[in-house]
């Protein structure tokens, strides 16, 4: 090996692409095996300030290469800024001269071979440290097992699926390993949530048990950007506020208030709602930061928080930014988070979700409105391109002939953007005519564009549209590069911010409409659903929404997390159909994986009753739903409130709440989901014992009400997804073209784990006890009935006519009355 660390064959490629490019600087990416380059790809040519060429080449082990030619292999900024930038995904930074026979290592690499931790740390933890932190803590067993199931996939990195039914204790199972794992290697690891209910639970009660029990470790939380306030923006919005309406000067006073207290600033962390209107005000966005320059930077909420993830070893974030962290990288070579190295997936049921909302995109008429908001004067406020104008003025270090092409861009895009909101309404409001309550979706598939209505309405209206969208972004687009490399003062920045954010979103949904329009060829038709949908509406008129989403992530996820992570670990209660993960992994692109099954610890048999009559109506028969709202009012008076109804459709919720409160009463504490905040609505569930809180998709999972507050869980529908849903027609589409009965393929399986996270919101303790009741007869009826009911619990079963399941549910739920019988 030659002093520079190359390999002869590698020295010998680098030399020959140096000597081909005639002397200047040549960019490469390397291979290392034990701190030496095996082998090397050039990529780029040029200097290190014009290398964006090579950014999404390496990752993490590799090497980026590059000569000076002049022999000097001291670093020069433009080396330094690229060798910071590329050591955050745990690439190394070399320069060599023009013989490579000589190497200056800037930067090491990350060693890809990481440190083990093994099973001793985690049982000691769990065996001696946690019991001595907590008198009368028990070891679990089921916890043990999944903890150094964990250890073993962080340590060899494979990838790991565990199924861990309520009451293991999970959370824990898999921090404790990540954090061992983290402090042997001094590295990061990642863990990733659906909800903020469980970022909140590992934060304040999960991660603190770690210290409590003598694992000291950092950890952090981090949020995509727009969830933190700031500063620089609230000061603009308050100085702006008298354009405003009463409610979000209010909001806004209180936001005032409120960013005096908070250490975080964090959305998450308001106590009080904010219109969407308004915070967007606040929030930090990438496209309207003045970075070191503005006077908020050293106490920068977001800012600190990155900072805070920089030096933690266990960083946590939710599924969505992880996926546009990992899509990032993918497109990029560079992420949002810091640099990782492995990542533990929990309530992992909702990756594939996660996936195709990367995806997805939408254009709405609001949408279209509040991304030329800005521009547009209001009131007596002049809008950024007014302000635009007026700031060149100010600015007297501009040449002229730059002022006169900023300011000509600028009146033909503010004349034209004027335009845009009612011609977004204009053309999203045909659209809606041709939808209605009964159908309130269109799908866009081979069918439809044969139709005149696609051909004659929809593609004139969305082409209009995309081209006058696309002609104020170029038009605004013009301005801005008018102004490339002249900077303005800080002072006179904020109009340019505003109208580079307003290019790029009205550039995006342009791009989108575009697409939406485009003829359909094989490959774009086979990756994309698309289809439009009722929304809001303005005033008396209806609004579209013109959406796209794919069809499947799997091969996008397979890319991106299981084979650029292979520690990958993901984990819920609910991930297998009948103790088979396939369907799921199927679903997310994991092809092979080492598997844990385990169940509840609680004793579901003593603990519950499974009610489930046997008489009434079908789900299709007309009177289903007044019929089953008299079988809920049943059921709450007989378990004297302290219920769950989980529905599948809000017209369900609204049936139930009305029947519910007509029946009990004014005295009764009815919460219906949709009219207060979710958290709102809990909160007062778990303060009055005799509460019934009726809802629909997002209190079927991520709620845990504890003790006899909740003592009853009704099911009245089978959780399938709607059949009309675009999305799920064309993945039962894509199923069928395979040769797949899309049914048992897709709808059954998913309604099983739908099911089974309806069910697991009664027992959250051993000392839990309460009542499922499953009000859809076709359980017994269908042949599916037994797939579903196989997956369950095994809580006692009562089924029979109603009053016969009504009275063991009187009988459970009575104290006062003696125990049944074990059969």
């Amino acid at each position: 090996m030659s002093g520079s660390r190359l390999h002869p064959a590698a020295a010998d490629a680098l030399r020959e692409a140096i000597a081909e490019a005639g002397g200047v600087e040549v960019f490469a990416v390397g291979e290392v095996v034990r701190g030496h380059v095996t082998e090397v790809v050039v990529c780029a040519r040029g200097t290190a300030d014009k290398v964006l060429a090579i950014l999404g080449r390496p990752r993490a082990g590799q090497v980026v290469i590059h000569n000076h030619p002049s022999g000097v292999l001291e670093p020069s900024d433009p080396d330094l800024a690229l060798a910071a930038r590329y050591s955050e995904d745990g690439v190394g930074f070399v320069i060599v001269d023009d013989e490579a026979s000589r190497a200056r290592w800037v930067v090491e690499p990350w060693d890809p071979t990481p440190a083990t931790v093994g099973r001793e740390p985690i049982e000691r933890f769990f065996r001696e440290q946690l019991p001595a932190a907590f008198p009368g803590a028990e070891v679990r067993e089921p916890q043990l097992e999944m903890a150094l199931a964990v250890g073993a996939a962080l340590d060899e990195g494979r990838p790991l699926v565990v199924e861990a039914g309520t009451g293991t204790g999970k959370s824990l199972a898999y921090l404790v390993p990540a954090a061992l794992w983290a402090l042997a290697n001094d590295a990061k690891v990642v863990i990733a949530t659906h909800t903020r209910a469980l970022q909140a639970q590992l934060l304040s009660t999960d991660l603190r048990v770690l210290g409590r029990a003598g694992l000291e470790v950092r950890t952090a939380v981090l949020e995509g950007r727009g969830n933190y306030l700031c500063k620089r923006r609230l000061g603009l919005a308050v100085d702006e506020q008298e354009e405003l309406p009463d409610e979000a000067r209010e909001a806004l006073g209180a936001l005032v208030a409120w960013s005096g207290t908070t250490d975080l600033g964090s959305r998450s962390d308001l106590s009080f709602a904010v219109p969407p209107e308004v915070w967007e005000r606040v929030e930090s966005d990438t496209d309207l930061t003045l970075r070191l320059r503005c006077p908020h930077h050293d106490s920068c909420h977001f800012y600190e928080a990155r900072r805070r993830a920089a030096g933690a070893h266990v960083v946590v974030v939710n599924h969505a930014l992880l996926m546009a962290d990992l899509a990032l990288r993918e497109d990029a070579g560079h992420g949002l988070l810091p640099a990782y190295r492995r990542v533990v997936l929990d309530e992992a049921h909702h990756l594939e979700e996660a996936g195709t909302g990367l995806a997805a995109s939408a254009v709405s008429a609001l949408a279209v409105r509040r991304a030329v908001a800005p521009l547009l004067d209001r009131g007596r406020k002049p809008g950024a391109l007014a302000r635009l104008d007026a700031a060149l003025d100010r600015v007297d270090t501009l040449p002229g002939d730059v002022r006169e092409r900023v300011r000509t861009a600028s009146v033909e895009a503010l004349h034209t953007a004027e335009a845009l909101p009612a011609a977004a309404d204009q053309a999203l409001g045909e659209l809606a005519g041709v939808l209605s309550p009964d159908q309130p979706a269109r799908r866009v598939d081979t069918a439809y564009v044969a139709e005149p209505e696609w051909r004659e309405l929809v593609v004139p209206q969305l082409s209009a549209l995309s081209r006058t969208l696309a002609e104020v972004s170029g038009l605004l687009a013009r301005a801005v590069d008018a102004l490339e490399g002249h900077r303005l003062p800080t002072a006179e920045a904020q109009p340019m911010l505003d109208v580079q954010r307003a290019q790029r979103r009205l550039a995006g949904h342009a791009t989108t409409l575009q697409a939406f329009v485009a003829e359909p060829d094989p490959d774009r038709s086979a990756a994309q659903a698309r289809w439009i949908e009722l929304a809001q509406r303005r005033g008396d008129r209806p609004q579209a929404v013109v959406r796209a989403a794919p069809i499947d992530v799997a091969p996008a996820l397979s890319r991106m997390l299981w084979t650029a992570l292979p520690g990958a670990v993901a984990t819920s209660a609910t991930l297998s159909v009948a103790g088979d993960f396939r369907f799921w992994r199927s679903r997310v692109g994991l092809e092979r994986s080492a598997e844990l099954a385990l169940p509840s610890p609680f004793d579901h048999f003593h603990q519950a009753i499974l009610g489930l009559p046997t008489d009434p109506p079908s789900p299709t028969d007309p009177h289903w739903l007044r019929a089953s709202a008299r079988m809920v009012v049943d059921a709450v008076e007989a378990s004297g409130g302290g219920a769950f109804v989980l529905c599948t459709s809000y017209r369900a919720v609204d049936a139930y709440a009305a029947a519910l409160r007509s029946t009990l009463g004014p005295g009764a504490t009815v919460l219906a989901q949709g009219t207060l905040p979710r958290p709102t609505l809990l909160d007062r569930f778990r303060r009055e014992p005799r509460a019934v809180l009726v809802g629909t998709d997002s209190f079927w999972e991520g709620v845990s009400v504890k003790g006899d507050a909740l003592r009853l869980v009704i099911i009245p529908r089978l959780p399938f997804r709607v059949p009309t849903d675009p999305l799920w027609q064309a993945r039962h589409e894509r199923l069928a073209s395979r040769g797949q009965d899309p049914f048992a393929a897709l709808t059954l399986p998913s309604a099983v784990l739908r099911l089974r996270q309806g069910y697991g919101r009664l027992l959250r303790s051993r000392a839990d006890r309460g009542v499922v009741l499953l009000l859809d007869a076709r359980v017994h009826e269908r042949r599916y009935g037994r797939v579903l009911l196989a997956a369950l619990p095994p809580a006692r079963r009562v089924k029979g006519p109603w009053t016969r399941v009504l009275g063991a549910v009187r009988d459970f739920l009575d104290p006062s009355r003696p125990a049944a019988p074990t059969p």
